[in-house]
């Protein structure tokens, strides 16, 4: 079971994000790469998928992404135009990774100038 998680950013969410917000919680997690690049894969230690995180894809307006989240957006928003970056993420949803994966989507959003939103908050 994973919890969906959704990173809204200014700017596209690389990997110097996804590794700085994961060391920040703890610097042995491994990474994979996925599907050719189109997601990356966080495992601890033990080799436990804590958090598959797919390719930012750009949305037009701030509209599309209230639209794909099902609610308004969370304030403030990112800096910038009215472009977002959407960047899907499931977590581990099972303790005791459960927290690790949340505090990692955070860490990620906040490297990448961004917001981390629980899908889980909308009835997803």
């Amino acid at each position: 079971m994973s919890a969906e998680w959704v990173i809204l950013s200014g700017q596209h969410v690389d990997a110097v994000a996804v590794l700085s917000g994961a060391a920040e919680v703890d610097p042995d997690i491994g990474v994979r790469q996925l599907w050719d690049g189109d997601a990356l894969q966080l495992v601890d230690a033990g080799g436990v998928v804590l958090l598959t995180l797919f390719q930012s894809r750009r949305l037009e307006s701030t509209v599309d992404a209230e639209r794909l989240l099902g609610r308004p957006l969370p304030r403030p928003l990112p800096e910038g135009d009215e472009r977002l970056w959407w960047t899907e993420i499931h977590a581990a949803a099972q303790p005791p990774f459960r927290g690790t994966a949340e505090q990692i989507v955070r860490n990620t959003a906040d490297a990448a100038g961004g917001t981390a939103v629980s899908r889980a908050a909308a009835g997803h």
